[in-house]
């Protein structure tokens, strides 16, 4: 289609939901059939000044010249109540999805290559409401995508120009009563934006070249930090480290830890890996290769945001992991009277599930003494949050203090200048 002879061309850029379950499930020649018939239908669809193609794997367009403003949108929600249909070939009967992104020529792109690469952003958009969706690329989406390359272009001098820092969250024993470790956290303090906290820039940074380096650096400050903590205190203290599963598969991860330790002069135990469930199912023999490595050293490694993602008991019974730390989400639920009953039941789920497999349980975003309270008589061996402290700079942090929270009750750590991740 050439957009300098149209005054609009609309451009809807489909892509179907689950079909890769219907290749794991059925085979590449049922895959196969589907798309077929997904084309068929695609093309059957009486569209007046429309061009359908395929571009490649489950991906099609749908372009549409001179349309009236609005007719996009219409249109891509045919498709989608199409697209539902049950489909029935010799090799396989199921049904799928379609996510839809629309962008239009010349209000939201100014050449054919920014009308697809407008689209395919607003399909991503459609693909994380759930799936079933159309989104449409507006001016917020150009305003976002213009500061992520705006990101993306900063980041090849922020490591060197050192704007990487990290900030610690205390991690309460609640056996003990004593802070047993801390949570690393990375913030960017940019020139112009201000301090930067992963929410900020982590999506573009993981799709960066500065990834694989910025794993690297932090594993190293990590272990320097808990080293002068240990100095320090004369005790061991642990920091933990959020790793991408860039820097768990493709590096030596093991050989990475046990140089960075010797160098900052402090077992590897002091350090404890962060990963999500996420990292580990994208390639779970490299993840699990990489983990059972590590441990061998010392290491320990815990399982971040537990409860939504996959949540396999067949994955986990087979991950070389030492803690799972349940999402503030179910934290945040026990104090709710809607679900706190559902969020009393899974905690407790999770508790049992951990002990049954040797696994410790620490309960994240910590907020107030009730929560508090329940965590704790729900059985989680630690906990983190602003109640107990907020994120901030190694000085902050008292690891080997008194106990602050004893059998006879929470005390928070606010009066000291901390307070959750």
């Amino acid at each position: 289609v050439d957009e300098g002879a149209a005054a609009s061309v609309d451009l809807l850029f489909i892509d179907l939901d689950r079909f890769k379950d219907i290749n794991d499930s059925f085979g590449h020649a049922a895959g196969d059939e589907v798309l077929r018939v997904i084309g068929e239908r695609l093309s059957d669809m009486f569209i007046e000044g429309a061009h359908v193609s395929r571009i490649g794997g489950d991906e099609f367009v749908i372009f549409l010249v001179d349309a009236p403003e609005g007719e996009a949108a219409r249109v891509a929600r045919d498709v989608i109540i199409r697209m539902r249909e049950a489909i029935q070939t010799p090799c396989v009967r199921a049904s799928v999805g379609a996510s839809i992104g629309v962008a239009r020529y010349p209000v939201s792109a100014s050449n054919a290559g920014e009308l697809l690469r407008n689209a395919d952003t607003a399909m991503y958009h459609a693909k994380r409401a759930g799936g079933s969706h159309v989104w449409s690329f507006g001016k917020e989406d150009a305003q976002r995508l213009s500061h992520r390359r705006r990101l993306r272009a900063d980041l090849k001098s922020a490591s060197a120009a050192r704007q990487f820092e990290l900030h610690y969250q205390p991690q309460l024993d609640l056996h003990s009563g004593r802070v047993y470790g801390a949570e690393a956290l990375l913030r960017w303090n940019h020139p112009q934006l201000g301090l930067l906290t992963p929410a900020d820039f982590l999506d573009v940074l993981l799709e960066s070249p500065a990834n694989e380096a910025t794993g690297d650096w932090l594993i190293r400050l990590a272990l320097r930090q808990a080293s002068k903590w240990q100095a320090a205190n004369r005790m061991p203290f642990k920091v933990a480290v959020n790793l991408s599963a860039t820097t768990i598969q493709n590096c030596d991860l093991a050989a990475l830890v046990s140089e960075a330790a010797e160098a900052a002069g402090v077992c590897a135990s002091a350090l404890d890996i962060e990963v999500t469930e996420t990292v580990v199912m994208s390639d779970f023999a490299a993840a699990s290769r990489a983990l059972s490595a590590v441990r061998r050293l010392g290491v320990t490694v815990s399982l971040d945001d537990f409860g939504t993602g996959y949540s396999s008991l067949a994955y986990l019974t087979r991950l070389p992991v030492d803690r799972i730390k349940i999402d503030k989400s179910f934290v945040q639920e026990l104090t709710v009277k809607e679900t706190c009953h559902r969020a009393r039941a899974m905690v407790e789920a999770m508790v049992a599930l951990a002990r049954a497999l040797g696994m410790r349980t620490v309960a994240e975003g910590i907020e107030t003494e009730t929560q508090f309270v329940l965590v704790k008589e729900l059985g989680c061996d630690a906990v983190q949050g602003y109640f107990i402290g907020k994120p901030g700079s190694a000085a902050r942090i008292e690891p080997y203090a008194e106990p602050r929270f004893g059998p006879a009750g929470a005390s928070s750590l606010h009066d000291a200048g901390s307070g959750s991740r």
